[in-house]
């Protein structure tokens, strides 16, 4: 089921809020806040049934085994054996990555064709993120199986992330610092609503609309020509980012209505001037897991330079690697590693001196998007026959053209898209946190968040659907 469908909008999700606030407002304390927590654990389940039963099986085992993994951990660490401490926690780690590994990867060498289960690489890294901390003492384990499933399973961010830590996502549903069931004001709720609608518009109208003249660009790029080729790249460009951020948009405010704090996902990563910077502002969940969970454990920052080269070589082989078994995700993550590598070495410093910021911008932009052309292609041949159709300077065998794509709708989405991903906001963000709290302000925004959900459902209902992009992952 996804966030973008008439179904949830207009069913699940106003089913889910009608019986977690009944139970809230009708029973008291410690039944109260089990209860609530019960609703919404049925429902991801059932949110997750929605896509498959076989995948919902795989994933209650999935979660007994970690549960029980964890507090097997915890009791060897209070009895002192750190030998079995260390093994247990060594075998639970190769468990966990095993299972994502086989559901990835098993069609590259098998031939077999297996679905992998919902949003499985997102549950599985917070998975070992909680086993790595419970091994750690960083956190408690969790011995109530509701707050653990939960933690595992909610579906306001099970499918597309944000990735979430236990520390932080785990720690409110288990109430260590106070009920997140009492801590619901009216506007935490209403601006998680508000983050919904923004994050809805940004998936249909803006992502759903150029996806469809995306598609058919890159779904044979030999012979479009390199002003279509470059359109098609430009098309790619803004709807990874609008179908993503505004999938993270939607579970930020999710998360909201029902009392919950998720981390946000994006910080306008389009604007950035290095490779490292993007890095810091986009799929930031991601990035905080590989840099606390890999990056450190090797080393970090500080050791010697080579060292230094050589984790960000692995850390970003390895996001390559989770993004799926296809050569050209490895290779899309190894250009990453290559320009970190270099602006740790001295890129960085001839950035920092240049007094024209806009070339900074200009390259990081260029490595991005070109970066996208092997994370979009079907396999390495379709990216390597992009690249000629971007720099080999013809026009289109295929009497394509750029025009013809065009339209209404198309320009607007274009239009907007550019603006909207952060040049915009950062123009007008002094203007904005001088008038956000004001009467009139507040009226306008209600009226385009009404505006917006409206239009988007329209949308939806005349056929604007376009399956989630990360939802594969």
């Amino acid at each position: 089921m996804e966030f973008a469908s008439t179904n949830f909008i207009w069913l699940f999700l106003p089913a889910c809020l009608v019986l977690f606030y009944l139970a809230k407002w009708v029973l008291k304390d410690r039944v109260r806040d089990q209860i609530c927590k019960f609703i919404l654990l049925v429902a991801s389940l059932f949110f997750y049934y929605m896509a498959g039963l076989k995948g919902l099986i795989i994933l209650v085992i999935f979660i007994l085994i970690n549960y029980l993994g964890a507090i097997w951990l915890s009791g060897l660490g209070e009895k002192k054996n750190v030998a079995g401490k260390t093994a247990v926690f060594v075998i639970l780690l190769i468990l966990n990555a095993e299972w994502l590994a086989f559901y990835k990867y098993i069609g590259l060498f098998s031939g077999r064709s297996i679905i992998m289960p919902l949003a499985f690489s997102f549950v599985t890294f917070q998975s070992i993120s909680y086993l790595v901390d419970v091994y750690k003492s960083k956190v408690a384990v969790e011995k109530n199986l509701l707050n653990y499933a939960l933690f595992t399973t909610f579906f306001g961010q099970l499918s597309q992330g944000p990735i979430l830590r236990y520390d932080d996502f785990g720690m409110q549903i288990a109430g260590k610092e106070g009920s997140f069931t009492d801590t619901i004001r009216v506007a935490d709720f209403a601006d998680g609503l508000r983050r919904f609608c923004y994050g809805l518009a940004k998936k249909v109208m803006i992502a759903n609309t150029v996806a469809e003249a995306c598609d058919k660009i890159w779904e044979n790029p030999q012979g479009i020509g390199t002003p279509v080729a470059w359109f098609g790249l430009l098309l790619y460009t803004l709807q990874i980012y609008y179908d993503f951020s505004g999938y993270s948009d939607m579970a930020v405010g999710i998360g909201k209505m029902f009392g919950l704090k998720i981390r946000e996902n994006f910080d306008y990563p389009y604007t950035s001037c290095s490779i490292q910077e993007f890095w810091r502002r986009w799929h930031m969940s991601l990035g905080s897991w590989f840099r606390d969970y890999i990056y450190i454990p090797l080393g970090g920052s500080r050791c010697s330079t080579a060292r230094i080269c050589f984790n960000l070589f692995v850390v970003f082989l390895v996001t390559g690697i989770w993004h799926g078994a296809d050569v050209t995700f490895i290779i899309w993550g190894l250009i990453f590693a290559l320009f970190s590598i270099l602006e740790r070495l001295f890129l960085r410093k001839w950035l920092d001196k240049n007094p024209v910021k806009i070339l900074n911008w200009i390259y990081c932009t260029a490595v991005v998007m070109l970066g996208w052309v092997f994370f979009r292609a079907a396999d390495l041949q379709q990216a390597f026959q992009y690249f000629r159709e971007l720099f080999t300077f013809t026009t289109s065998a295929q009497h394509l053209t750029v025009i013809g794509y065009l339209n209404v709708d198309m320009i607007l989405a274009i239009v907007a898209g550019i603006l909207l991903c952060g040049f915009l906001q950062r123009l007008l963000n002094k203007v904005y946190l001088k008038i956000k709290g004001t009467v009139p302000f507040i009226t306008v925004d209600l009226i385009v968040q009404i505006a917006l959900l409206v239009w988007s459902v329209f949308m939806i209902l005349q056929g604007s659907y376009t399956p989630a992009i990360y939802g594969r992952f």
